[in-house]
């Protein structure tokens, strides 16, 4: 179980990098395009706190864990003439712990957008200019009608920037210019409510800084298969799925 939730925790982390976290940069030059929000520069890390549940329907049990993530880029490289920077994951369940190595991202740096690949899946996590109300396909070059990628394929999923430059603090340090990605926002029925129909909640929300990267993301998602009346046949009666949040707490 302490491995399911580590894969589970890595995999779905969209991630963003950083330059500063306990203090942003001053200069604000290019702050009207906005791709400063995910700036990237090998040796620079940034480290999350991470609060994540399962929901398991097998154990029927809604399990909570903490750890630590540390993304630290490492290397670039050009393809088809686009720059890439290569990210890796480290992990601990505890600050006394020793990192180790949980999995590695890429991300591909244009002028219009940073398209993070992890698990051979893209995301488009952000296109510039950056402004309020900006609307696009984050999850475009993801295949659909995939059963394993079934928490994309929801029409739903708009990614659209919102509260840009304004002040955020996600728990230890106040960030004076940020910008939010609000990604997906769908819930069908409440199983507490009623527990003879289908139910799932599919969330997603990330916070940049500028000049500093992604200090903040919630991710939701969990299905629910109510079991017959007679209790006989149908689903488990029970949630399946996860949450994370996570907040930046430190990096250089």
């Amino acid at each position: 179980m302490h491995k399911i939730i580590m894969a589970t925790v890595a995999v779905l982390m969209g991630i963003g990098l950083f330059s500063s976290c306990k203090k942003e940069k001053e200069d604000l030059s290019g702050i009207e395009k906005g791709n400063a929000y995910l700036p990237f520069e090998i040796g620079k890390y940034v480290v999350y706190d991470v609060d994540s549940t399962i929901w398991d329907d097998f154990l029927k049990a809604e399990i909570h864990h903490t750890s630590q993530m540390r993304y630290n880029v490492v290397d670039t490289f050009t393809s088809e003439g686009k720059l890439s920077y290569v990210i890796n994951i480290l992990y601990r369940p505890t600050t006394i712990d020793s990192w180790v190595p949980n999995d590695v991202v890429y991300a591909t740096v244009t002028d219009d957008k940073v398209v993070f690949t992890q698990k051979n899946l893209k995301y488009i996590k952000m296109v510039f200019p950056v402004q309020d109300g900006k609307t696009w396909d984050g999850n475009a070059m993801i295949p659909m009608n995939n059963g394993a990628n079934a928490e994309f394929d929801n029409d739903k999923w708009i990614y659209t920037y919102a509260n840009l430059n304004q002040q955020f603090d996600p728990g230890n340090n106040l960030y004076e210019h940020t910008v939010t990605v609000n990604e997906i926002d769908d819930q069908l029925n409440d199983p507490e409510a009623d527990s003879l129909s289908y139910a799932y909640k599919n969330y997603s929300q990330e916070k940049y800084a500028y000049n500093v990267g992604l200090i903040y993301k919630e991710r939701i998602y969990w299905v629910f298969e109510p079991k017959s009346p007679d209790g006989l046949s149908g689903g488990s009666g029970y949630r399946k799925g996860y949450g994370v949040v996570m907040k930046a707490v430190e990096n250089n």
